[in-house]
């Protein structure tokens, strides 16, 4: 009887919270202190953009002409769910050193953003990131390439098929669904809307994309399993697809245990065949 009420008793917990202070961990900054080791700041600028009423910051980061080769592709980094653009710098440089200019941002709330996220405020964000994008004069418009690590797949994924085509999409480690990632947490059948106030669904998005799509997940994610998450996702996905699972990869380590130079190839080969 004990077995069997411990179950329903986590199951009663989860009825009566939300997990959204868990999908959004945002930890505000009143200033951002990037290394400079990769990336001078000759070669960066931070903007401020305008999303539904909040002010969303983010840096464009931008090779230096004697590097720049045409066509030559602009990433679009949506980051995961921690912290704020700061923590995913690392990652910034390595994009920076396969060769492309690269635009992260924060979400509202994260960082210097203003505002709360939620899924909709994810959505205007992602507009509000792809308009600035688009603006600029150094960008080619059909060289856009959307990356999205762990939360930032949901933004990534609806930027790729409702606002813009791009030349290709990139996915690192992220969910199915807000119900796949409720379940991978919490080991119970558990439906995402007990628990989240959206739906959080990537499977649509998915197969309704049209552009090369490459998804790279850890075999050893615990906090995003990747059968029930990487490879449905992969399965439901229409040509062209890729799929690399990373041996001994948990969820954040992926550049690491996969060789940061052997990511950079990854990365590189996938955007320049496309």
């Amino acid at each position: 009887m004990r077995n069997l009420l411990l179950p329903l008793a986590a199951s009663l917990l989860l009825a009566s919270c939300t997990m959204d202070s868990f999908m959004f961990n945002a930890e505000p900054l009143t200033e951002y202190r990037l290394s400079t080791a990769v990336i001078p700041d000759t070669s960066r600028v931070e903007v401020a953009i305008q999303s539904e009423g909040e002010t969303i910051y983010g840096y464009f980061v931008r090779q230096t002409d004697s590097l720049r080769v045409k066509p030559h592709p602009t990433i679009i980094y949506h980051h995961g769910n921690r912290d704020h653009l700061q923590l995913y710098w690392d990652r910034v440089e390595l994009l920076y050193q396969a060769g492309f200019d690269v635009f992260i941002y924060d979400y509202r709330g994260f960082g210097k953003s203003t505002g709360t996220s939620s899924e909709q405020g994810l959505k205007a964000d992602a507009r509000a990131a792809l308009t600035y994008v688009l603006g600029r004069k150094d960008v080619d418009s059909a060289q856009i390439v959307h990356y999205g690590f762990s939360l930032g797949g949901f933004p990534a994924l609806y930027s790729a098929t409702e606002l813009h085509a791009p030349k290709a999409l990139i996915t690192e480690s992220i969910f199915a669904s807000g119900e796949t990632l409720v379940q991978s947490g919490t080991l119970l059948n558990v439906p995402g809307s007990y628990v989240l106030e959206g739906a959080f669904d990537n499977t649509a998005p998915m197969q309704k994309r049209s552009c090369p799509v490459l998804l790279i997940h850890g075999t050893k994610d615990t906090f995003i399993s990747v059968e029930s998450n990487g490879q449905r996702l992969y399965d439901l996905a229409r040509q062209p697809k890729t799929f690399v699972r990373i041996e001994g990869a948990d969820h954040t380590d992926v550049p690491n245990v996969y060789g940061t130079q052997n990511y950079i190839d990854l990365i590189t080969t996938f955007i320049r065949g496309n």
